[in-house]
């Protein structure tokens, strides 16, 4: 079954943007929803995804 994982605080923002409550959010993310908007909210959990991964620093990450 797909799911994106996403942090909460990434999921109350969304619900804020997007006017919507948490739980669209969440069936959203779980592909419950294949709307417009259903598929907007995924492709913002993925810009927000990348975003994170991105703060990674790769050296610190490598030597511990």
């Amino acid at each position: 079954m797909k799911n994106i994982l996403l942090h909460p605080k990434h999921k109350r923002k969304i619900a804020e943007d997007f006017g919507v409550s948490k739980q669209t959010v969440d069936m959203s993310l779980s592909y419950v929803f294949n709307s417009c908007n259903a598929k907007k909210i995924r492709l913002i959990a993925k810009i927000l995804l990348i975003q994170e991964a991105e703060k990674i620093d790769d050296e610190s990450a490598i030597s511990q």
